[in-house]
């Protein structure tokens, strides 16, 4: 089995909760009731646990090991525990009735690498659910100031969806939105950059960000996306193409 994500990224605090609860909106539609739930990215379990308070929650990411105490008091105040799983755990191929990705894909330059993690976890008819930072994310540093974004992946929202589609997931759905940040002074707009993934603190000009005239804003493209894997596994052949059986194709339309 590939090697399970972890999260290296700083992202903020309240946007990582802010998305986690614009996804879990987007759950309300969806008849959905998993038993067992891997959440990778920026974690907030309690977003997941107030809808599926009674799904067991896996993650591969080391800062929520906890000790014996702390798991103790997790369970008697009814607050969310993630079960820590190590990278590449063969038991959990196909395990998964849910995926659960928030703000993680920008971090990955090859983002093909981490949808076949994504399939692997999940099983026959499981539902995966991200959102990740689109390419236009921080285009006034470009436009404005000459500076180019630094994400990991340039990939827009159709890239992503023929990605699930090649790997083997069904019905993809992708959808954006627009998020405005606008600062009080440039201190903070660095300090978003950094946090964000746009630069790193070495190759930041603060003279020439320092130029940059007020507003001091940045856009996120926020990009959302879910797909189900089908009950029969769809087959990749060697050119990446996904197939199948028609009569698979009759009953999903019943």
């Amino acid at each position: 089995m590939p090697t399970l994500p972890t999260m290296t990224s700083s992202i903020p605090h309240w946007l990582s909760l802010e998305i986690a609860k614009r996804m879990e909106e987007k759950l309300s539609i969806i008849k959905l009731n998993p038993q067992h739930i891997f959440q990778s990215g920026c974690i907030q379990p309690k977003i997941i646990f107030q809808r599926y308070p009674k799904a067991i929650n896996y993650c591969s990411d080391v800062k929520f090991r906890q000790s014996i105490f702390r798991k103790l008091f997790l369970k008697l105040s009814k607050q969310p525990l993630l079960k820590l799983v190590l990278p590449a755990d063969e038991t959990l191929r196909h395990s998964m009735d849910l995926v659960w990705s928030n703000l993680e894909l920008q971090n990955h330059s090859n983002p093909e690498s981490l949808i076949a993690v994504w399939e692997q976890l999940l099983k026959p008819e499981a539902l995966l659910m991200f959102s990740y930072l689109g390419p236009d994310t921080g285009k006034e540093l470009r436009q404005i100031m000459g500076l180019e974004p630094s994400l990991a992946s340039s990939w827009d929202m159709h890239d992503v969806g023929d990605a699930l589609a090649k790997s083997g997931f069904a019905e993809p759905v992708m959808d954006m939105e627009y998020i405005t940040l606008k600062y009080d002074n440039h201190e903070l707009l660095i300090k978003d950059m950094i946090e964000l993934g746009l630069s790193d603190n070495g190759s930041i000009d603060k003279e020439k960000i320092y130029e940059f005239k007020e507003p001091f804003q940045l856009t996120l493209e926020l990009v959302y996306g879910h797909a189900w894997v089908p009950k029969r596994r769809l087959s990749k052949s060697n050119m990446g193409v996904a197939t199948i059986e028609i009569d698979q194709i009759i009953r999903q339309k019943n």
